[in-house]
């Protein structure tokens, strides 16, 4: 009997209970990837996402290789690549993880799944995160999370995968990038600057951030200039499958553990101290990415329109010219335009420069929420729809159920970048003036540099007296109460030394992406 191996947001070899599934069965497995036009030239899809994969999966095919194994690659969209494969190879089972994604991968699986029962082959998705599939309330949800995540060991990396003869297949090449797809191509892209992802690096990256980087992660990770290093840099793996949530709680535990031990015994109290604040704000911020990811599995309408159905009426500009501005920073606010041209180039930036830039274009430019969504998940490296489309209106204070929060690009610029050093590398016509003219360069506009394109305190009045009309209005109150209670995070249950993670509140805003 032969198996597919059906890789989506998994390419791993450890802790991969796809393929670990797949093979306690007995079965002969054969690993596939499906490259498909569908979704690698969908609208919320870019060269960022794609290489991210086509590196990924040329790092699984090696390790693969390195256990007798093949991976087979077919271009083609689903189910039709599904099909077509039948007819080379006679499988019964597929095996893959559940994956929460924008509407086309749900459209995609729901024809994949049709398309299995009419040809009587089964198909098991596993659980890959705390994410839950039909969650009845989230008041279970921490009873289940614990059970997946935390109380349970993760899954070594097989040494020798049964296989059929592949050979005559012939479905072994990967094609690079510009060869796939040169559409995507973007000559703002600094390939050399933007992170590589795949299982060897994570693991890598893993090791470093608990062993060094991560001693400077509080305070670290909301400056723009120290993010790139402090942070933990984990979110593309994390999104792309290349290391597993319960591989990285299983390794952070470990590291608390030595830390605890070296406070038990004296030795460098303080240092370990830090350290250990530093390892529990993230273990915090982990558990909090699922909690988002969640919204989008249980409200998968939330790409097309709000999660709060009263923000609905809310007015925005019809000036497209805004939307480009933003996207290409010309908006002539210094920050704002180096965070964009930051993302252009490399694919990264810290989360509280994200939540600033997308809070601004809707507060200061009035650009709807909507139009920003598809070109902002282009320049993420470490795309998540369920994060993605869930901050999209948190930072637009569309959902209800938060407290509203205004980013001013001039403070952050003063808090996060004082001395302009991430500004003037990334709008490097502003690099001839002292950080105190570029602090005031609204009301003193600088020669050589794009003025204020909006009078952003006036705009940013404007919206949040709109926001605060629908939020008292008895409509809103009403519909808030629904998503709160279908929605709204819960409390924690108690600390065990396997969550060490702070207190979940409703309504708390923390850094998801670092």
């Amino acid at each position: 009997m032969v198996a597919l191996w059906w890789i989506k947001r998994d390419f791993r070899l450890d802790d991969n209970a796809a393929l670990h599934t797949a093979m306690q069965q007995g079965r002969e497995v054969v690993p596939v990837f499906f490259l498909e036009p569908a979704v690698y030239l969908a609208q919320d899809a870019s060269a960022f996402h794609l290489q991210a994969q086509l590196t990924a999966l040329a790092d699984l095919q090696f390790s693969l290789r390195a256990i007798g194994a093949e991976l087979l690659i077919v271009k083609a969209d689903l189910p039709e690549g599904f099909a077509q494969l039948k007819q080379q190879l006679d499988f019964s089972c597929i095996y893959s993880h559940e994956e929460t994604g924008a509407g086309v991968t749900y459209q995609r699986d729901i024809a994949v799944a049709a398309w299995c029962k009419s040809e009587n082959v089964l198909w098991q998705e596993l659980p890959q995160s705390g994410v839950i599939r039909r969650l009845a309330s989230r008041d279970k949800r921490n009873k289940i999370i614990a059970e997946r995540l935390f109380d349970s060991e993760p899954l070594d990396a097989p040494s020798r995968i049964s296989q059929p003869n592949l050979q005559y297949l012939d479905l072994f090449n990967i094609p690079p990038l510009h060869e796939l797809a040169p559409q995507l191509l973007d000559e703002r892209i600094s390939w050399p600057s933007v992170q590589v992802v795949s299982e060897r690096r994570a693991q890598r990256t893993l090791d470093s951030f608990l062993r060094e980087r991560s001693l400077n992660y509080r305070g670290g990770i909301s400056s723009p200039n120290k993010a790139f290093f402090f942070g933990s840099r984990l979110s593309p793996h994390i999104a792309w499958g290349t290391i597993s949530l319960r591989r990285i709680f299983s390794r952070l535990h470990q590291r608390l553990s030595e830390l605890e031990a070296q406070l038990d015994a004296g030795n460098e109290s303080r240092l370990a101290q830090r350290w250990q604040k530093s390892l529990e704000s993230f273990s915090s911020r982990l558990f909090w990415r699922d909690h988002f990811v969640q919204r989008l599995e249980s409200a998968s309408y939330m790409e097309f329109r709000a999660l709060n159905p009263a923000y609905e009426v809310l007015q925005y500009t019809q000036d497209t010219n805004r939307l480009s501005a933003w996207i290409n920073g010309k908006t002539g606010f210094p920050l704002i335009d180096a965070c964009m041209r930051c993302l252009q180039a490399t694919g990264f930036l810290n989360f509280r420069m994200r939540a600033m830039v997308l809070n601004f274009a809707c507060f200061g430019l009035h650009i709807h929420w909507r139009d920003l969504q598809y070109p902002l998940a282009r320049v993420f490296t470490d795309y998540e729809p369920g994060i993605h489309f869930s901050q999209v209106q948190m930072q637009a204070a569309i959902v209800g159920i938060n407290t509203i929060r205004v980013y001013s690009p001039l403070k952050q610029l003063i808090d996060q970048d004082p001395e302009c050093q991430f500004i003037k590398r990334w709008v490097p016509e502003l690099r001839p003036y002292t950080a105190e003219q570029i602090a005031c360069h609204e009301t003193m506009p600088l020669p050589g540099y794009v003025p204020a394109i909006v009078d952003a305190e006036q705009n940013i009045r404007i919206m949040k007296d709109r926001i605060s009309h629908i939020r008292k209005s008895d409509e809103g109150r009403e519909a808030a109460q629904r998503v709160l209670v279908k929605h709204g995070s819960r409390l924690k249950p108690k600390k065990t030394k396997a969550i060490p993670a702070a207190e979940l509140v409703c309504g708390s805003q923390v850094d998801m992406f670092d």
